[in-house]
């Protein structure tokens, strides 16, 4: 009878203990940390910084495909009706595979879903420039395309991020 008693008690003990202990949480797999998407972004930041600092860069902006934001010719080039010329498809060329390296960095986003983003895009605007190159499409109609593609990209990268809970 004392042996039933202690098992008894030994077992309300467990019980007891076992459910005032709370299992430790944890991020889902869908969960994303704001801190690692915003640490990778700076990286892809700095190594585009770096490349629109080169002579081809600079060129391309001017020439080519408006690259910066407050580019004065944005406007002419997306009115060009210009195909591109040999000179200027060697240098689009030189300056596409620049941009190699900081394309490695976005696989290194905390979610496939925000590695594809950046995937689907870097394969986009390649495809644009790759019609350019072959004189598919004028100059307009490149930076006309490329900016579609970013603001895809961007519509797309603010829906995932929205589908997923982020946590700080």
């Amino acid at each position: 009878m004392k042996y039933i008693y202690r098992s008894i008690l030994l077992v309300g003990f467990l019980l007891v203990g076992c459910s005032s202990n709370k299992a430790p949480t944890s991020q889902s797999a869908t969960d994303v940390s704001q801190t690692q998407v915003d640490s990778v972004l700076k990286k892809i930041q700095v190594c585009l910084s770096e490349v629109n600092q080169t002579e081809d860069a600079k060129y391309v902006d001017q020439k080519i495909i408006a690259l910066l934001p407050n580019n004065p010719n944005a406007k002419t080039l997306f009115n060009s009706s210009d195909k591109i010329s040999s000179e200027q498809a060697v240098i689009l060329t030189r300056f596409q595979e620049s941009t190699l390296r900081c394309q490695v960095i976005a696989k290194e986003l905390p979610s496939p879903d925000l590695v594809a983003v950046y995937s689907n895009y870097y394969e986009k605007i390649g495809d644009v420039y790759k019609d350019l190159i072959g004189q598919k499409i004028t100059i307009g109609v490149a930076n006309q395309e490329r900016a579609m593609r970013i603001q895809y990209a961007r519509s797309r990268w603010a829906q995932i991020m929205k589908e997923h809970k982020v946590a700080n």
